[in-house]
């Protein structure tokens, strides 16, 4: 996970609603290397966006780039291409106010990030922050994503009422879910499940961790490409989620457990030895991890 400043002007309204950032070569063919920058964002990295005069908001990378035409809403310049590369991001807080002043206060002066030497905001498009500058901000913000602040389904017991019937949810887990489904559904209004191989409509699938996510430390979480998989709700994601269903070392689909339900039983059946087309070299630590929690749970 990495942290990102991005400078915009009168567009970045249009920019923050459409969710994407996009630059390219000048006209001449010349990189500039702030806006080069775009290829390095991956999904998972935060984004805070800067505009005349305030840090007005906060996003989530959800897509690596692409190379794409200009967006409508990119001012067309007679020093710059059409065609140049493209990051979706979504957004977590908007309408925020933090002063130039304010962020001058919190981040280091001078290149290569966003504060030039004088203290102010100089005009770079993107600028990499240090992982403790984008804390900084996210605290600044009021953002809580550390420890202390629960998640819906992993309750802090030493603090929640038993009583209560709702419950205080972290903005990063929501703001994690949903980069990760736009990750793997977005723009389709249907795609394969990664282990019975359906062709389903997006809402009958779940954009599920490989690694079970407790498990997972946060570059882990975010690695989308790495760990994580399409799978639907006919049954597949609640088998691998249990460990009924696991992926052996060549991508095929394997299982350790010795169900006495008979539904259950053909259910697992029906998908062993089949080929998982999730399976590829980036996973294949994610699936390794999987299936060992899968052979210790059902080792009789």
């Amino acid at each position: 996970m990495a942290y990102w400043w991005v400078c915009q002007g009168h567009n970045y309204k249009d920019v923050i609603d459409d969710g994407n950032l996009w630059g390219g070569l000048t006209i001449d063919g010349k990189e500039m290397p702030d806006k080069k920058l775009l290829q390095d964002i991956l999904p998972g990295d935060f984004v805070f966006h800067y505009a005349k005069g305030f840090l007005r908001a906060i996003s989530m990378a959800t897509t690596s780039w692409r190379d794409a035409p200009r967006p409508a809403h990119y001012p067309t310049k007679h020093d710059s291409l059409n065609m140049g590369w493209l990051v979706t991001v979504e957004p977590i807080m908007k309408g925020l106010e933090i002063t130039e002043k304010q962020v001058a206060g919190l981040l280091h002066h001078g290149t290569p990030g966003p504060i030039d030497a004088d203290g102010g905001v100089g005009n770079r498009y993107i600028s990499p922050l240090d992982p403790d500058e984008g804390v900084l901000l996210l605290k600044e913000a009021c953002l809580s994503v550390g420890p202390g602040v629960w998640v819906a389904g992993e309750p802090d017991s030493g603090t929640r009422d038993p009583a209560a019937t709702d419950a205080q949810v972290s903005t990063m887990r929501r703001v994690e879910q949903s980069a990760l489904r736009k990750y793997h559904f977005n723009g389709k209004s249907e795609l394969r499940c990664a282990l019975c191989g359906e062709l389903l409509p997006v809402n009958l699938l779940v954009a599920a961790h490989i690694k079970r996510r407790a498990e997972c430390d946060e570059r882990e979480r975010l690695s989308f490409s790495s760990n994580s998989m399409p799978l639907c709700v006919l049954g597949c994601d609640a088998l691998f989620e249990h460990g009924y269903l696991c992926v052996d070392r060549t991508g095929k689909i394997v299982s350790f457990a010795r169900p006495s339900h008979r539904a259950l039983s053909e259910a697992i059946d029906a998908l062993v030895g089949r080929t998982c087309p999730a399976y590829d070299n980036d996973r294949a630590e994610a699936f390794s991890s999987h299936r060992d929690r899968s052979l210790a749970a059902h080792r009789c």
